[in-house]
């Protein structure tokens, strides 16, 4: 087939499909649009579960882009990276993995309870090895031991 003629094609079938089902899979989901718009924001650490789980860390600050960041009392950052939400599942979920954890094949599967400007997070840390998770299963409760880390953060500021 004459590449000029399918270019020709595939611009015509274009040109007549409704703008709606073009976009239709650009944006994230409804569902995910709007667990991101109450998620993103800076957020005080009010508690951690083991004590100096989260190191030096006071908040933490998720942008709308799936990214955070880890940062002391001074505002200084300590660690960043990124995170996905599944808002559909029973328990929330809520995964993430640092920069320098990635590197490692590390990863953080976790559980979240968003209520107004209250978010709890219920995490294990371990690792996809061939593709089978190594640590222990996600939590379904925001206790120790079932998770390694709980946290309960208050809401400094939305994210614009």
């Amino acid at each position: 087939m004459n590449m000029n003629f399918a270019s020709n094609i595939l611009l015509l079938f274009v040109s007549i499909m409704p703008v709606q089902e073009l976009s239709a899979a650009a944006p994230p989901r409804q569902e995910l649009k709007q667990a991101l718009q109450q998620f993103a924001g800076t957020w005080k650490i009010v508690s951690s579960e083991p004590a100096g789980a989260t190191k030096e860390a006071t908040q933490l600050v998720f942008h709308k882009d799936l990214t955070y960041a880890a940062l002391d009392q001074h505002g200084k950052e300590l660690w960043s990276g990124t995170f996905d939400l599944d808002p559909t599942a029973k328990p929330k979920r809520w995964d993430h993995r640092s920069h320098a954890a990635l590197k490692e094949g590390g990863d953080v599967l976790g559980i979240y309870e968003l209520d107004g400007d209250r978010l709890k997070v219920s995490c294990v840390v371990g690792a996809w090895k061939e593709k089978k998770w190594t640590g222990k299963p996600r939590p379904n409760v925001f206790q120790l031991p079932e998770a390694d880390v709980v946290l309960n953060l208050q809401r400094k500021a939305a994210s614009p």
